[in-house]
């Protein structure tokens, strides 16, 4: 399949969700910027996590590229909503970190054990000073 074809998929995909009916056992959280990049410069990947603290691997930062936002979403359907946040650094850490994030689920709720966290990392290419 073609870069062009990838890209229009992704993108397709991207309209299709946004047009569909909100889970309401699915929360989300978006970081930095989802626009300016290139259709074709991004990174979608899943987690399994138990919840709490999570630590989100940087898919963008390969030679030329850098991450500039991300969009997380997390589910336990059809048992609870679990709630995902950023996990704070320090008071003065103003910048999205795209590194760490909190989700709360309840533990003796069935599934908050093994939530499926999809990522979408967004890249953006990183040019050399002249």
């Amino acid at each position: 399949m073609s870069p062009l074809a990838r890209s229009l998929l992704a993108l397709a995909a991207l309209l299709a969700a946004a047009d569909a009916e909100p889970n309401p056992f699915c929360d989300s959280l978006d970081l930095g910027r989802d626009y300016g990049f290139p259709l074709s410069n991004y990174q979608k990947f899943t987690l399994t996590v138990a919840g709490g603290k999570v630590v989100i691997p940087d898919k963008c930062s390969r030679p030329g590229n850098k991450i500039v936002g991300e969009s997380i979403s997390v589910c336990n359907t059809p048992n609870s909503k679990p709630i995902i946040m950023p996990a704070l650094q320090t008071q003065y850490h103003f910048k999205p970190n795209f590194a760490l994030v909190d989700i709360r689920c309840p533990r003796d709720v069935a599934g908050c054990d093994r939530l499926k966290v999809e990522i979408w990392q967004f890249c953006e290419m990183v040019t050399a000073p002249q």
